[in-house]
């Protein structure tokens, strides 16, 4: 943006508020004008749009002076300027804000203005839509001069003596201010240029106060402070970075994003944690099958080791040996043992090594066992082994072999 809207600001209510819009490229006045009060501010609002916006503060209306800096305390000056000029100001200080402006040779060159004016004012040019660039006082918007620049506005003089000091004097007083020796330089008097009319005044010989060509006030004051390094917005009034206002606009996005995002992550989570109990109990199943199909098998201390070992029985029951499979022997002894009710099985092993099945038998005498093992010996190659007899029961078993 090379185009800027300058306003200078004063704390008298009475007095004019002057504006004017600034072309940096151009290099002349895109619009001026002067408002009658503070109310009137939201008529420059159209011109504040895609502009920045830079504050002259009426010099009458603040305290520029110069202090000695004590000695070791130039770092810490700033935090003790309020008790190095409590006695020079005549406002408390604690409702003043402080700007060093410049330090150097053991001096410093301070501004001081009322700090909720200066809040006040500066929040109602936000109001209606400035940016605010800098702000500054308008005696140090004059031009940079051999001497002292000066012009009149609004009654008064404005005097800039250097850089970073000036004053601001009713115009009756200019007479009395050219007799004093605030425009001199030790016995010498100082030049001056003044872009007002000066009006007839008692000069000395030695004197050279002149009046160079006219010019539109605003104008003068607006070229300086469009290029001055100077501002007073410093402390609680230095600009937040355009980060945090950048974060103003996108927050209510930002923060929607967020949200969603910790939904989203939410139900991920969820549905995790379903999985992961699916997965916890489709494991307890698989554990439950495989101690009840191998009673001998308790400890399954990995997955893989179940899958593997549940791979290794089905391969077994589904394997085949020379004369029939695993499954061909189990469906042959149902049968068979129904014709000998009172022969109880107590289990039936398979020995994959000896392609053998042994079967472990109750019954209550020993010819049931000889019934038993004549009806098996007509599907399998029969070995009976020894039958005990335990109280009222006979206990024995049979290892039976495909034929």
């Amino acid at each position: 943006m090379n185009e800027f809207l300058i306003v200078r600001l004063s704390n008298n209510p009475a007095q004019a508020i002057h504006w004017l819009v600034w072309s940096v490229t151009q290099q002349e006045v895109i619009a001026s004008g002067e408002l009658a009060n503070y109310d009137a501010l939201a008529d420059i609002a159209p011109y504040s749009e895609n502009r920045r916006t830079i504050v002259l503060l009426a010099s009458s209306s603040l305290v520029l002076c110069d202090v000695a800096i004590p000695a070791g305390a130039s770092r810490q000056l700033e935090t003790m300027l309020p008790y190095v000029l409590e006695d020079e100001l005549a406002q408390d200080v604690e409702q003043l804000h402080f700007t060093i402006l410049h330090k150097g040779d053991g001096r410093a060159q301070v501004c001081a203005v009322d700090a909720d004016w200066l809040t006040s004012v500066l929040q109602q040019l936000r109001d209606i839509g400035c940016q605010i660039h800098k702000v500054l006082p308008d005696v140090l918007a004059l031009p940079d001069v051999d001497g002292i620049a000066a012009v009149e506005l609004n009654g008064e003089w404005l005097l800039k003596k250097s850089p970073f000091s000036g004053l601001a004097i009713d115009s009756e007083w200019l007479e009395l201010i050219a007799q004093s020796d605030w425009v001199k330089n030790g016995d010498d008097y100082l030049s001056l240029r003044a872009y007002s009319s000066l009006p007839p005044l008692p000069l000395q010989q030695d004197q050279e106060w002149q009046n160079e060509q006219p010019q539109l006030v605003m104008q003068l004051l607006a070229e300086q402070a469009v290029e001055s390094k100077i501002t007073l917005l410093t402390g609680q009034f230095k600009p937040k970075s355009s980060m945090s206002r950048y974060w103003k606009v996108w927050q209510k996005v930002a923060i929607a994003a967020v949200l969603l995002l910790a939904v989203i992550v939410v139900d991920n989570v969820q549905k995790i944690q379903r999985y992961e109990a699916q997965a916890a109990a489709y494991r307890a199943e698989s554990e439950r099958i495989f101690r009840q199909s191998l009673p001998g098998k308790n400890k399954i201390p990995t997955v893989s080791y179940l899958k593997r070992e549940l791979e290794q029985q089905a391969r077994l029951l589904s394997g085949t040996s020379s004369d029939g499979s695993l499954l061909e022997i189990f469906a042959s002894l149902p049968p068979i043992l129904k014709q000998v009710p009172a022969l109880s099985l107590v289990s039936v092993k398979y020995d994959n090594g000896r392609n053998e099945v042994r079967v472990q038998a109750q019954s209550k005498d020993f010819q049931t066992f000889e019934k038993a093992a004549e009806l098996l010996a007509t599907r399998f190659e029969v070995e009976q082994g020894q039958l005990n007899r335990s109280g009222s029961q006979v206990n024995g078993s049979f290892i039976l072999k495909p034929l």
